[in-house]
């Protein structure tokens, strides 16, 4: 039985996120705090024998990784699969304006198959980043010396998205282990640890890595 360990991380603090708009796979600069977390994220798991590190395509994720690929020493490519939900016409927006918009709780509180106007849905969005972690999987598992490697994959994406994926896919997790000591849930450079079982293709969550604290919390089995 092989197993694969995803580090799941939400790229740092970007312009956008700092004033409350919606970004979507629309894109914003890191801010200087963005920077920061994207250090404390590498920082976070420079002891975790990081092998590899995948990357949505958009700037924000793919500038996150870079610095943490500086400081790990190791691989870095990208997919597109692993990029935010699409929120339709509410993308560029600031968030208190759209919270009156109809089935605002259902989209982005929950995870369903409403969807913004022209936009993805929460169970769309989360298949589509399952699938891409199961690509990557079954690529990583068929290189040379895989079972002597360090299959430990860092993965750099965005927050709704991660959202949709934990709630729907992965076993043990709940949301309010997203919850980090500043009372954010899921917050930019926020870390879940999963294990990929490949024969069963099941997500199971290890720990949760809370750049604002000293120590990881293990998940109770």
């Amino acid at each position: 039985m092989t197993f694969i360990n995803f580090f799941l991380t939400r790229h740092g603090e970007t312009q956008w996120n700092k004033i409350g708009k919606f970004q979507g796979q629309l894109d914003s600069p890191l801010t200087e705090k963005g920077y920061q977390q994207a250090h404390l994220i590498a920082e976070k798991l420079s002891r975790n024998n990081i092998s590899s590190i995948i990357s949505s395509t958009l700037t924000r994720a793919n500038i996150t990784a870079g610095i943490c690929q500086a400081i790990l020493n190791c691989s870095l490519s990208l997919n597109d699969k692993l990029i935010e939900r699409n929120f339709g016409s509410w993308q560029g927006k600031i968030i208190t304006d759209v919270q009156c918009e109809n089935n605002y709780q259902d989209i982005f509180h929950q995870v369903s198959n409403a969807a913004p106007p022209y936009g993805e849905s929460g169970i769309d969005c989360a298949s589509r980043f399952q699938q891409g972690l199961i690509d990557i999987a079954n690529e990583y598992q068929y290189k040379p010396n895989f079972i002597e490697q360090r299959n430990n994959i860092l993965v750099v994406s965005h927050g709704d998205i991660l959202r949709c994926f934990l709630s729907t896919w992965v076993d043990n997790f709940s949301n309010n282990q997203a919850i980090n000591t500043q009372n954010k849930a899921f917050d930019n450079g926020c870390i879940f640890q999963i294990s990929y079982n490949i024969e069963k293709q099941s997500f199971t969550l290890i720990s949760v890595i809370d750049i604002t604290q000293s120590s990881p919390v293990a998940v109770t089995q």
